[in-house]
């Protein structure tokens, strides 16, 4: 029983740094890593590129195809076996166009805008407001947290109790 106890512990203090050192959790195993040299951290509904035919790279599942609709063009890319893709377009001219990303039921979806002359500077300044929340739950967490912590602390009562 004191092993039991004891086994207990070391589990919910497994769980609590594991818990601690858990940066995010990804909603999907798809995500679009750049757009031509703009490292695309978090998911926006517009992007701005000042050159033409930007490369798009990415992530999936291995050896999953990415379907890449630009502007309601179709082309599908295959995936590497460790679930790296990329597309290098070749007709974006200057202007806004409607890009969708879709692998398995995973859909990225945003707004591209090649050149200059048709940034809107406003929202460039803004930042990321409009920003996808990391999946996952607050409420979750400290559940959790709270489980594991009362696991942890009677544990310790038990072992005292028990060495009376």
């Amino acid at each position: 029983m004191l092993m039991l106890m004891f086994r207990l512990m070391v589990l919910g203090i497994v769980f609590l740094v594991q818990l601690v050192n858990a940066d995010k959790i990804m909603a999907s195993g798809f995500n679009l890593k750049s757009i031509g040299s703009i490292q695309t951290n978090s998911l926006v509904s517009h992007w701005w590129y000042t050159s033409a035919n930007p490369r798009l790279t990415g992530e999936a599942l291995p050896s999953v195809a990415v379907d890449v609709s630009i502007d309601g063009e179709m082309e599908t890319i295959p995936t590497s076996s460790d679930g790296e893709w990329q597309y290098q377009p070749t007709k974006l001219t200057e202007g806004e166009h409607e890009v969708i990303l879709k692998s398995g039921e995973s859909i990225i979806q945003f707004k591209l805008t090649i050149g200059t002359a048709s940034v809107d500077w406003d929202a460039v300044n803004k930042g990321p407001a409009d920003s996808l929340p990391v999946a996952g739950s607050v409420t979750t967490t400290w559940m959790l947290l709270t489980s594991s912590l009362m696991v942890v602390v009677l544990g310790g009562k038990m072992l005292l109790h028990a060495k009376r």
